[in-house]
């Protein structure tokens, strides 16, 4: 089968088309013209295209001869002009389609998130949750997408599935799971609160899996949402103790409390905002971050295991085993290359 891949040059995206090669897929890698390619093209037969989900014209030509697309591209994090997060997580999801249904492309599965539950949960949360919007521009185009997606299901009978991943860990994620690595080994990071609250961990090939499983299951799924994550219990402390002992240093032993973390968070997103710096980096801490680490976050994939037939793989030890071995080598690389330029080699 011919597939598009968006995003396929991102963490999750090289992962899927990593196995969708594995099976015997004939894939089509969606980058942006900035993006680096260099690890797509060590993989047999992919061919890839630039395109972007704010170019129309390029999306159109992504499209054509495929039977298959997987959305993964998307604007990510807490922070920047809603403006630019509505061209890409809206509007651009909305030319995608379209330009999909055009081209006869038999099913789409587009890549949403848990963000639209809220952050602040209780319980064991399932796809009958309602959506909560969190401040954040992030949050809301993840929801208007969804909704706009609904739309286009029930008004143009738009072939899409609708999965949301939990928080992906694992090798080649150097925006989020590389960097708590990091900061355990140095042991200068902390446990937010107690640390038993659950975290919504789930090992990237899993929700690989998960994507792969939305292409292929039946009509009955179309203009469904799927909760992508792993429902075996793991708190925050478990996660970070596992990271530690795979690192062979010693476990984090600083709590620090959540409420004074996320006043200081919210403090620090209000400052930005009065500063006009929505448009800037970040700020150093932001309630999003905080409550993705800190908050207690459990997640029911009864719907997605009846539906789909999808089974996480990885739990925690063996995933994380995965991460850090990546991480290890990563840095031992990028250690002899500075050693090789010093050297003027």
């Amino acid at each position: 089968m011919k597939v598009l891949v968006t995003g396929a040059a991102g963490f999750l995206g090289g992962h899927l088309v990593d196995m969708l090669v594995e099976r015997g897929d004939e894939v089509r890698a969606m980058v942006r013209p900035v993006e680096d390619v260099s690890y797509l093209r060590t993989l047999p037969g992919v061919e890839i295209v630039h395109g972007d989900l704010t170019n129309e014209t390029s999306l159109k030509k992504a499209v054509q001869g495929v039977q298959r697309v997987y959305n993964v591209a998307a604007k990510t994090g807490p922070w920047g002009a809603e403006s630019a997060y509505k061209a890409v997580n809206v509007w651009g999801v909305a030319d995608l389609i379209r330009a999909a249904m055009d081209a006869g492309v038999q099913r789409i599965v587009h890549t949403s998130s848990i963000t639209v539950y809220g952050h602040h949960l209780r319980g064991i949360v399932s796809e009958d949750h309602a959506y909560h919007t969190e401040d954040n521009p992030y949050s809301r185009t993840k929801i208007e997408g969804e909704k706009l997606i609904a739309d286009l299901v029930q008004g143009s009978g738009a072939p899409v599935v609708i999965v949301r991943p939990a928080w992906i860990y694992g090798p080649r994620d150097e925006a989020s799971f590389g960097r708590f690595v990091a900061r355990v080994e140095s042991g200068k990071y902390f446990i937010i609160g107690s640390g038993q609250n659950v975290v919504p961990a789930v090992y990237v090939r899993d929700v690989a899996q998960g994507l792969i499983k939305a292409g292929d299951a039946g009509d009955h799924v179309i203009g469904r949402a799927y909760t992508l994550a792993d429902d075996r219990r793991v708190t925050q402390r478990e996660f970070m103790d596992a990271i530690a002992d795979t690192l062979n240093v010693p476990r984090l032993s600083l709590n620090v409390p959540f409420a004074a973390l996320y006043t200081a968070g919210r403090s620090a997103e209000l400052v930005w905002q009065g500063l006009g710096r929505r448009n800037a980096a970040p700020p150093p801490l932001t309630t999003y971050g905080i409550t993705l680490i800190g908050g207690d976050q459990w997640f029911s994939i009864d719907k997605a295991r009846r539906d789909l037939g999808y089974a996480p793989q990885y739990d925690i030890y063996r995933g994380i085993a995965e991460g850090v071995r990546w991480y290890q080598q990563t840095k031992n690389g990028t250690a002899l290359n500075k050693e090789l330029v010093a050297a003027g080699k």
